[in-house]
């Protein structure tokens, strides 16, 4: 091993967050560079070391490098592939994980390890690649029965077929005590979710503004819309009963609030679609987070 390979092992150690080691071993390099000829930091086993540690302490990133040498040394060896895969997910790099497992198993994906497999589902589950987990889960045999209900439930989420997961939670639940409690809780709070209809809000602020976003939870919003069209309304009603039909102060008014009111319907249908959107965010969103903590 070379003087520079060690000077660039030592530099790649300070960028972790145990500076104070890193900096004497720099230092001794500097000082005894025999030292770099009798201690190999960057032979299999330190690298692996180094790996765990990375990993150990949440440094996904870095311990991606590492597991990725631990991979060239030794490609036989199912647990450095395993972490690699792990901390690309960790890390956020999904893309990276993915392609690395398909360049582990190529056109046989269907021989991963129940273990390696989870980590292909939860890839793809985090990258909402839902047409490929749903292919996967029907087709492979080898994930875990309480995992594969797991996977099922979240994908169902994910679909917005909130009723079937909460059905298959409650069931997978009662077969299995170690069916997560987070997953069965969250398929009962997407169950109970009641979405709002956009036609209905519509209609409602059709017959009196500002309801439709009464419906759609929106009061504020609604309060103002009702009182700009009705203020208005007020307005040019004043303006015809005063100077009659060709009153232009009467028809700028009535201009404005049928301005309003078209606007207060229009804006009452957008509100339930986004009602309706954010509620399914929240769910992918707690859904993605589940995936994420690494509880199964």
């Amino acid at each position: 091993m070379t003087y520079p390979a060690k000077i660039i092992m030592t530099l790649k150690y300070l960028q972790t967050k145990n500076y104070r080691r890193g900096i004497i071993s720099f230092i001794l390099l500097a000082l005894y560079p025999s030292f770099c000829f009798t201690q190999d930091l960057y032979d299999k086993e330190h690298s692996q070391k180094y790996a765990e540690y990375l990993f150990s302490s949440r440094q996904h990133t870095l311990a991606a490098e590492e597991f990725e040498r631990l991979v060239y040394f030794d490609r036989n060896n199912f647990s450095f592939k395993y972490y690699l895969i792990k901390s690309y997910r960790l890390s956020g790099n999904l893309n990276s994980g993915i392609n690395r497992i398909y360049s582990f198993y190529r056109s046989s994906l269907d021989t991963m390890p129940p273990i390696m497999a989870t980590e292909y589902l939860k890839l793809e589950l985090l990258s909402d690649s839902l047409s490929v987990v749903g292919t996967f889960i029907q087709r492979n045999n080898r994930v875990l029965p309480v995992t594969k209900d797991v996977i099922q439930s979240c994908y169902l989420l994910l679909s917005g077929d909130y009723n079937q997961a909460n059905i298959l939670s409650e069931d997978a639940a009662g077969k299995n005590q170690g069916f997560p409690r987070e997953i069965k809780i969250l398929t009962e709070k997407a169950a109970r979710i009641k979405f709002k209809s956009p036609v209905i809000a519509g209609g409602f602020s059709a017959i009196v503004p500002g309801t439709g976003k009464f419906y759609t939870k929106n009061w504020a919003d609604g309060v103002v819309s009702m009182l700009f069209v009705v203020a208005n309304a007020w307005q040019a009603y004043r303006g015809f009963n005063d100077h009659g039909i060709k009153s232009t102060y009467g028809w700028t008014f009535a201009s404005l609030s049928a301005s309003f009111y078209i606007g207060n319907i229009f804006g009452a249908v957008k509100a339930a679609k986004r009602y309706n959107k954010n509620k399914r965010n929240e769910i992918d969103n707690q859904v993605f987070d589940f995936v994420r903590s690494d509880n199964f």
